[in-house]
């Protein structure tokens, strides 16, 4: 675990570091995206995104192996040029339920495609039912970024980076389904190998 620090420790963080996984949580300051507060916002920390936005921005530049978790898949976003919806009501067509309201964050909640050509389609195949926590989609994919998986409403569900040998992203979240799905657990695997190996 990383401390929460001041921008500039950043590039010393990552020479700690093998891999990086970047974990959910908030919302991203909405002025960070040039953008005014949708009063559909949810709550956001200034200091903890200024940190996720710089310490993101030194990972990719270490070329060291990430995995972005919903917010986290946000975040290498919005570091890497992309924008998102601050919030579902915002997207253009009408979309399922992304915030499910089951008893267990275990439950899958709704089915998710994967591109035939991606690194995540080598772990699930051409679909699998994921969980679903999440009211802000990605917007516009950064320039190398490519979405590698949607829902049925067209929402992107993972991004992955045509620059990076391992820089994937996921909008659900998989920890929670990691004790009862062997498919989960091999996405961590593979970002420890990948990062054993980098």
């Amino acid at each position: 675990l990383l401390p929460c620090t001041d921008p500039e420790t950043a590039r010393r963080l990552t020479d700690l570091c093998e891999g990086f996984l970047f974990c959910g949580g908030g919302d991203v300051t909405p002025l960070l995206m040039d953008e005014d507060p949708s009063p559909k916002s949810g709550s956001s920390d200034l200091k903890t995104d200024l940190f996720h936005l710089a310490l993101m921005k030194e990972a990719l530049a270490s070329g060291k192996p990430i995995l972005g978790i919903c917010r986290g898949m946000q975040v290498l976003n919005i570091a890497m040029g992309g924008s998102i919806y601050q919030d579902a009501s915002l997207f253009p067509s009408p979309s399922i339920c992304h915030m499910q309201r089951s008893q267990k964050r275990s439950d899958p909640s709704h089915k998710v495609c994967f591109e035939t050509d991606s690194m995540l389609f080598k772990i699930f195949g051409k679909s699998t039912d994921t969980n679903s926590f999440h009211h802000q989609y990605i917007k516009t994919p950064a320039k190398h970024l490519r979405p590698s998986a949607r829902t049925s409403d067209q929402v992107i569900e993972a991004l992955e980076s045509d620059l990076h040998p391992f820089v994937i992203g996921v909008q659900w979240h998989p920890e929670c389904m990691y004790d009862d799905r062997a498919d989960m657990r091999q996405l961590f695997f593979l970002l420890i190998r990948a990062s054993c190996n980098s």
